[in-house]
C-alpha cells in the first residue's frame, strides 16, 4: 500500500511540475494578435511605424497632432520679442506640413515630420538665405517650439517661437 501511495504522489507531483513548466515556458507572441496598420511591422511585441504614422498600431497620422493655430511670442536675435501666430496646415499625408508665421505670412515653409516626431527644415530662400529650422511639439501641454537659424544679408540671425495651440 505504501508503494502505491508513493507512486501516486510521485506521478501527481511529476504531472503538476511538468504542466507548470510547459505552461510558463510558452510565451504568447503578441505579434500574432497585433495588427500594425499603414505599413507598420511588428517587432518585440510592438509596432514599428513608418515615418508619418504613430500609435500602438500605427493608426494615427503624425501630422494630425501638429495641424492648427499656435499663439505665442517670436524672438529674433537682439530684437525685442513680439506676439506672433504660427499656422501649421496639412500639405500632404502622411507627414508633410506647411508652416506659416503671421509676421511673415508670405513665407511658407514645407517640412516633413521625422520618426522622432519633430519637423526639421533645411532650405535656401532668396530673401532669408539659408535656413535650418527645428519644430517640436510637447504633447502634454500642446506647446510648440520653433528654432531657426537664417542668414539675412550676410548676417546670421537666430529666431525662436514658443506658443500654445488654440
Amino acid at each position: 500500500m505504501k508503494l502505491w501511495k508513493h507512486i501516486i504522489i510521485s506521478a501527481t507531483a511529476f504531472l503538476v511540475i511538468s504542466t507548470t513548466m510547459l505552461y510558463t515556458s510558452c510565451k504568447d507572441d503578441a505579434c500574432l494578435k497585433l495588427k500594425c496598420r499603414n505599413g507598420g511591422t511588428c517587432s518585440d511585441n510592438f509596432c514599428k511605424c513608418p515615418s508619418g504614422y504613430e500609435g500602438t498600431q500605427c493608426e494615427n497620422k503624425a501630422a494630425d497632432r501638429y495641424i492648427g493655430r499656435y499663439l505665442g511670442i517670436t524672438k529674433i536675435s537682439n530684437e525685442p520679442p513680439f506676439s506672433d501666430t504660427v499656422y501649421i496646415d496639412l500639405k500632404s499625408y502622411p507627414a508633410t506640413v506647411m508652416i506659416r508665421r503671421v509676421s511673415r505670412y508670405t513665407d511658407s515653409l514645407y517640412g516633413t515630420i521625422t520618426p522622432n516626431n519633430n519637423i526639421n527644415i533645411k532650405n535656401t530662400d532668396p530673401i532669408y538665405g539659408t535656413r535650418e529650422i527645428n519644430i517640436s511639439l510637447n504633447d502634454n501641454t500642446q506647446n510648440l517650439s520653433f528654432q531657426a537659424v537664417e542668414t539675412l544679408n550676410g548676417e546670421i540671425r537666430a529666431t525662436s517661437f514658443t506658443g500654445a495651440k488654440k
